[in-house]
């Protein structure tokens, strides 16, 4: 046994195999810290452990059987004792585990914590990032959850405005109430070092709120509880954000101080009315959440005239209504023009007032220089802001003058700040198309696609396929090979059809890729209408006569919907006298565009006219009376409009005559729309 040994030593299988285990190990170590960093996922680390481990006993054998000679390697038998150098390897694989011990050593040192729990990797990965998740309602009634988001909003707004902190945006700590993941798991996923939580439990005029702040890797470095009065909720948020700023050794100055410990309002009662009007604001999916907070803000301004956040929060929430209602009604814009010039008159330092008038100038597209400085004055004011940073960049795509280097720039910031907004998200996939990173575009769109859903998926593909071609009609064979791995996806149909109609004008296969998407999902009123449209268009009156006396047909669909079906079942079979007798419905009376249509067919410019001055309708509505009326220059000036529905004008009759003049051809390419042989069924 102990001539076996000797010849261990000898050959140096000893020493190979400490040097081997001392230096994968240092390398191992360096990987953990490394790979994690550049994005490489776990499996990576996993499989070269295995691969040291392996190699562990492949290299005792080779130390056994093989060595290292001037003349390169040779069998350790073949070798004679006169020319063996074994005695200079085992020099160099002593000096080789030093090398490796030192480095060992200090590669520990480094990777170990205060508490022997964190590593380097971690310690360098603390930055002065943070989210406020959502503090829990801890109240006997469970009703004052918008009491906490409340407190939530304020403790996030007052870190907000320091310059030298990076704050996530509640649209996306929001989607952690009530979670079951971990903080390393959430710190992770929103890309921040540090997280905030919290409970309030508040009854009567009594408020109790704990709050703590934690590290990303689940350490704990700052808690307290406050339990005071509720008039002191003010100074309990201010001394919760200035403890957190202490914990992060984060200097500020002394304007940033100013602002951190300035009450918004000296009103509780007016301070409670605008935290419930803004959780409906940041929550309006639809138009009577910010139909009820307009009146939430409007009794808090009537409790203290001279609160500039309540006048703010107004003028945002009159300029979203404006929005819902469809850009048409002007006096939401005045409204909130109003508010916003009363929120700036009371405090000049409020951010969300400066990102409201641009947003404004950006809309009536009356100043872009004055809207330039509003972003830029309150991303100053407010640098975490990432509906600012949004807006901004889309600023950049309204100019005269498009900026889609800025414009990408913008919305990278807006998400770094927001990273789980579904809008934020869709707008990087675009502002990258924009600038034509197509790659990186499907790259992102892949990443979201859990976060926006099958349609908008397809929706912003098809933008990416229109920008990389220049042509519409490349769509197609990128559907039909969706259709293939997913048949049964009503969305897919749908755009599939969509293709078929404004694209290439074929009817007959919208009709028929309309007929699945109904069938795979019969319950989708949306879809119904479509197909009853598309079966008048492809003069199938017949079949869609049948169709809208379905008995699933009058259950999914509204009366309006109804009588809109049947104005284009009237309409394709060009009665327009019906039509016109079906259009004095209260229902129908308001809709421009249908009316817009009759008059046309029937010759009516003065009431065109009357119409058009009433109220403004779109440059669709517009682009359709013109060309039934056949005023070319009219029809064209439209046409050219960017927010023209290319693919509507595309699809439909009314602009048949035209096909062939020099002006629409060039719309159709503007469009990437391509030249067909036949439109609507009948050759070109």
């Amino acid at each position: 046994m102990s001539n076996f040994v000797n010849e261990l030593k000898r050959r140096n299988v000893i020493k190979a195999a400490i040097a081997y285990a001392v230096v994968a190990w240092v390398v191992l170590q360096v990987l953990s810290l490394v790979l994690p960093n550049v994005g490489a996922p776990e499996w990576v680390m996993k499989t070269l452990t295995i691969l040291a481990i392996v190699g562990f006993p492949v290299w005792l054998f080779i130390s056994w059987v093989y060595e290292v000679t001037p003349d390169g390697l040779k069998k350790t038998k073949e070798v004679s004792i006169d020319k063996s150098i074994t005695a200079n390897t085992n020099k160099r694989l002593n000096v080789l585990i030093l090398v490796g011990l030192a480095l060992a050593i200090g590669v520990s040192f480094f990777n170990r914590s205060p508490n022997g729990t964190t590593n380097a990797k971690e310690l360098l990965a603390l930055d002065n990032s943070i989210a406020v998740l959502p503090f829990d309602d801890m109240s006997s009634g469970g009703d004052t959850e918008w009491f906490c988001d409340g407190v939530t909003e304020d403790i996030l707004t007052n870190l907000s405005k320091l310059k030298e902190l990076k704050v996530i945006s509640r649209t996306s700590t929001e989607r952690y109430k009530n979670t079951d993941k971990s903080i390393p798991e959430i710190a992770a996923e929103l890309g921040v070092s540090f997280i905030v939580e919290g409970s309030v439990r508040k009854h009567e005029d009594k408020v109790i709120i704990t709050a703590q702040l934690i590290d990303a890797n689940d350490t704990h470095v700052w808690a307290e509880n406050y339990n005071d009065d509720f008039k002191e909720v003010f100074k309990i948020q201010q001394d919760v954000s200035q403890k957190i700023v202490s914990q992060l050794k984060i200097a500020i100055s002394p304007e940033e101080e100013k602002v951190m410990t300035t009450a918004p309002t000296d009103n509780v009662e007016a301070y409670q009315l605008v935290l419930k009007g803004k959780d409906l604001v940041l929550n309006a999916i639809e138009k009577k959440n910010a139909e009820d907070s307009v009146i939430l803000f409007e009794e808090a301004i009537s409790l203290d005239k001279n609160y500039a956040e309540a006048y703010a929060e107004l003028g945002y929430a009159n300029l979203m209504l404006f929005f819902w209602n469809n850009s048409t009604d002007q006096s939401y814009l005045k409204k909130s023009r109003e508010n916003i010039d009363k929120a700036l008159l009371i405090n000049p330092n409020t951010a969300k007032a400066y990102t409201t008038r641009a947003i404004i100038h950006d809309e009536l597209n009356d100043g872009w220089e004055e809207s330039f400085k509003d972003y830029e004055k309150a991303i100053e004011l407010n640098p975490n802001d990432a509906l600012a940073h949004s807006e901004f960049g889309l600023h950049y795509t309204l100019r005269p003058e498009e900026d889609n280097t800025k414009y990408l720039y913008h919305t990278n910031k807006a998400l770094e700040l927001d990273p789980l907004s579904t809008i934020i998200n869709i707008q990087k996939v675009d502002a990258l198309t924009d600038n034509e990173l197509f790659d990186e575009a499907e790259t992102h769109l892949n990443k979201i696609s859990n976060l926006i859903g099958e349609n908008r998926r397809l929706f912003l593909t098809k933008d990416i396929i229109d920008s990389k071609y220049k042509d519409k009609s490349k769509r197609l064979e990128y559907l039909l090979k969706e259709h293939e791995d997913n048949p049964k996806s009503q969305h897919v149909l749908n755009h599939i059809a969509t293709v078929y109609d404004g694209v290439l004008n074929d009817d007959e296969n919208a009709v028929k890729y309309l007929k699945l998407a109904y069938e795979a999902d019969s319950s989708n009123a949306a879809t119904a209408r479509s197909y009853q449209g598309i079966l008048n268009e492809n003069n199938q009156f017949i079949e869609a006569d049948k169709f809208v006396k379905t008995a699933n047909y009058l259950k999914i669909s509204s009366e309006l919907q109804k009588k809109q079906g049947m104005f284009y079942y009237l309409y394709h079979q060009e009665k327009y006298l019906e039509v016109e007798q079906l259009m004095q419905d209260s229902l129908m009376a308001t809709d421009g565009h249908l009316n817009a249509l009759v008059y046309a067919q029937l010759g009516k410019r003065d009431k065109i006219s009357e119409l058009f001055a009433e109220r403004e309708q779109s440059f669709n509505t517009k682009a359709f009376a013109y060309a039934i009326l056949k005023e070319r220059d009219s029809m064209y000036f439209y046409l050219n409009k960017d927010d023209i529905n290319d693919e509507l004008v595309n699809s439909r009759r009314e602009f048949d005559p035209y096909r062939k003049e020099e002006r629409y051809l060039a719309f159709m390419k503007k469009n990437y729309l391509p030249i067909i042989e036949k439109y609507n069924g009948k050759l070109d």
